[in-house]
């Protein structure tokens, strides 16, 4: 891991040590060998951890619209549009488990004509257009608004998770042992994971872990599902109030404008685009912007000078809710134009507040 010290699982305790242990039953896959996973990248900011989880649980694993195989092949589409190794071979390999094995190596190379069944390839289809707002797939997504808080919350959920891994863990896919041994590791890997996917699991179980929040009108396509909702809603809360705890209202708009400006797309590889889109700002709050707009755009150049400029008396702490409220940012912006157009009878926009968890 990258940058920060995170908690052992061994050492977790309180919150961390709650949210590792659900992560153990419900999903298996705490991290690999090399200790690299979304889960411990979270855990200097438990609330986070508690949050992320809670979204990846409510809209990923619980099985209601939408059959898990079908997510993690969007989790895996998602994952490969944003160039994120570890994440298209982790979910690529539970997409497999949950489905057809031969749909693993499809998702891994981008093949997606290759995938076995034909809803899971438009899904997938669908997923890899998903930072493509004018997308004809986009526009008329395959999915019925019934089907949206868990088909938009996979590729929600991924968005930002992808942007996090790529800054924490760094570029590179799953660590297995040895080149000899990597089979048979993942044959492991693959039976303990689906040992946990036939586990009910019930909606709403994770919504305890955190307070309630409202549900921004831009989160709106997750209302049909009230967990999924509650779940989307939290998160969103905690991360906001982490973005106001580690980067100034200065800092963060200008990551809300470069998003706006950049549609969905790449910025450019070389050039001034990073210094411009800061202009103004005092060195101390160029910085803490630079590190967040990175990671809203372009996690994979987050080194250690940027970190470094972010600033020598930050805590893990900050770092993680910067880079968590940009990543999420970036993940909300994406997600706001994949939602179905809504039936003239739905409710108006108003905010939700998140249901309570159930008992």
């Amino acid at each position: 891991m990258r940058f920060i010290e995170t908690v052992a699982p061994r050492e977790a305790g309180g919150l961390v040590g709650r949210v590792y242990g659900e992560v153990k039953h419900d999903f298996a896959l705490l991290r690999d060998p090399d200790g690299n996973s979304p889960f411990l990248a979270h855990s200097p900011h438990p609330e986070l951890l508690a949050g992320m989880w809670s979204v990846l649980y409510e809209t990923v694993l619980v099985e209601g619209a939408v059959c898990r195989a079908d997510k993690e092949a969007i989790a895996a589409a998602v994952s490969r549009t944003n160039d994120c190794p570890f994440c298209v071979e982790a979910h690529a390999l539970l997409s497999g488990v949950a489905g057809a094995a031969s749909d693993r190596g499809a998702l891994i190379t981008g093949n997606v004509a290759g995938i076995a069944d034909g809803r899971r390839r438009e899904l997938a289809a669908w997923a890899a257009a998903t930072r493509e707002p004018n997308s004809e797939l986009v526009r008329s997504p395959p999915f019925e608004q019934a089907q949206a808080p868990e088909v938009i919350g996979t590729a929600f959920a991924f968005h930002y998770i992808n942007r996090v891994v790529e800054v924490f863990q760094g570029h590179g896919g799953m660590q297995v042992g040895p080149a000899p041994v990597r089979g048979a590791v993942m044959t492991f890997v693959g039976s303990v994971a689906g040992r946990a996917m036939r586990r009910r699991r019930e909606p709403g179980r994770t919504l305890g872990l955190l307070a309630d929040g409202e549900l921004a009108d831009d989160l709106g396509w997750a209302r049909p599902a009230p967990a999924i909702a509650a779940a989307v809603a939290r998160f969103a809360a905690a991360v906001e109030r982490a973005g106001e705890d580690a980067l100034s209202e200065r800092e963060r708009a200008r990551v809300t404008s470069a998003l706006a400006a950049r549609n969905g797309t790449d910025p450019p590889l070389v050039g001034g685009w990073v210094d411009a889109a800061l202009d103004g700002l005092e060195p101390g709050e160029r910085g803490r912007a630079r590190v967040a707009l990175l990671a809203a755009l372009a996690p994979y150049r987050v080194d250690d000078e940027a970190v470094r400029a972010f600033g020598e008396r930050a805590s893990d702490r900050d770092l993680v809710g910067a880079v968590a409220w940009a990543a999420l940012a970036a993940a909300r912006r994406i997600a706001s134009w994949l939602a179905p157009p809504q039936p003239t009878s739905a409710p108006s926009g108003a905010s939700l507040r998140a249901a309570s968890p159930p008992g």
